[in-house]
């Protein structure tokens, strides 16, 4: 199963000659130049040599649910396809409630949102099964950084969805620290408070999984991080196949 993201992607185009593609959805930055259709995640995954026995995909977009249902067609007989409109939170939450036999079954989950749609308890629920592995799209600079003021001053909303997302609200003791001048006491955001919300987040999903990797940035052309790539699973095995694909360094999207 994956969710929110599109069934293909953009890119910007110089001239003739194209850039490598990022993997996971159109360059938020993206204008009115040459653009290019190529692989989005769902079709990597279909195409994989050794296809999973099914295939779950949920999403709210009507075109991209399209997308994903021109896919279906373009695979039918060769790869069962289910395509879901909706929420994917409540999409995991049925799913789970469905009666699978986790002794008997394994999936692995791609948690995809172009924000912080994916709740700490969804993650919970998907980790205590056992049996799912999971690849999280940690949403730094497209989400986190934006919510978290210089000031500390947040406004209520804000703090709801990042208690949501990480689950408690200690995020706040990591990214801000009080001090005094002589004006009185002041609270300010630390200068690496981004890379100590991922570790946090990390080090959380190892508690519930068991394992847990490198987490993989991926920029945009201008230098800029927009995400993080985690994996996090039940097995030491599955661990080594994610720390091959994912600690080859920075992924810059194009």
């Amino acid at each position: 199963m994956r969710a929110l993201a599109p069934a293909s992607r953009v890119l910007r185009t110089k001239e003739k000659a194209a850039e490598p593609p990022g993997l996971f959805g159109p360059d938020p930055e993206s204008d009115a130049a040459e653009i290019e259709f190529l692989k989005g995640s769902p079709r990597v995954a279909l195409d994989i040599e050794n296809p999973f026995a099914s295939y779950v995909f949920v999403e709210r977009d009507p075109q991209r649910i399209a997308e994903l249902n021109g896919l279906k067609l373009e695979y039918a007989g060769t790869r069962p396809i289910i395509v879901q409109e909706g929420d994917a939170n409540a999409a995991l939450q049925e799913w789970l409630a469905s009666g699978i036999d986790w002794k008997h079954y394994r999936a692995v989950v791609f948690l995809d949102p172009f924000g912080m749609q994916v709740p700490w308890s969804t993650i919970e629920k998907l980790a205590a099964t056992k049996a799912v592995e999971v690849i999280v799209n940690f949403p730094l600079g497209m989400a986190i950084h934006r919510l978290l003021t210089k000031t500390g001053d947040i406004p209520q909303g804000w703090q709801m969805s990042l208690d949501s997302f990480f689950g408690s609200p200690d995020w706040r003791d990591l990214a801000y620290e009080e001090s005094t001048d002589l004006f009185g006491p002041k609270v300010r955001k630390v200068s690496d408070s981004g890379i100590k919300l991922l570790e946090w987040y990390r080090s959380r999903l190892k508690d519930i999984f068991g394992h847990v990797s490198t987490a993989r940035l991926i920029k945009n052309t201008r230098g800029n991080p927009l995400y993080y790539l985690i994996w996090a699973g039940p097995n030491a095995t599955g661990l080594k196949g994610a720390e091959h694909i994912l600690s080859k360094g920075d992924r810059v999207v194009r």
